[in-house]
């Protein structure tokens, strides 16, 4: 079984991001729907798969990134983006750079969507390329 839905909708930010980054006028957006894509397909990676359940104690299948989510945030109370960092952090040990991608997506989401919308194109350049490396991978 694979997670279509995930593919799907990570393609779908993905063709959003690019429509955004075609405007050259909404920076702050191309980097949120680079993040947000970028989600997506690391849940299309991930899912269907089996995970350590702390709040069960023991390995379990989880079809659905949202399924995890809520057997889990019972016991750490932590959000979704903390959760699938500590995924990636866990389950995509070949790989740091998938990692590093999803943190640096993450950071300048945020910046740009709470501290400051103004992105420099360097940020920009930065964040295209974190999507395509963690596109890569999920392929």
């Amino acid at each position: 079984m694979t997670n279509k839905v995930s593919k799907t909708h990570a393609e779908h930010n993905y063709d959003a991001c690019a429509e955004l980054q075609n405007l050259k006028e909404y920076d702050d957006w191309v980097v949120t729907t680079a993040f947000y894509s970028s989600i997506k397909f690391i849940e299309h990676s991930l899912f269907p798969g089996e995970f350590i359940c702390p709040y069960e104690n023991r390995i379990k299948e989880f079809d659905t990134f949202p399924q995890y989510i809520n057997a889990n945030r019972k016991l750490n109370k932590a959000n979704p983006h903390r959760i699938l960092e500590n995924l990636i952090s866990t389950y995509i040990e070949e790989d740091a750079n998938v990692y590093n991608s999803y943190k640096d997506l993450k950071d300048a989401c945020f910046k740009a969507r709470y501290i400051n919308y103004r992105v420099g194109k360097q940020r920009v350049k930065m964040c295209l390329e974190a999507l395509e490396l963690i596109k890569k991978y999920s392929d």
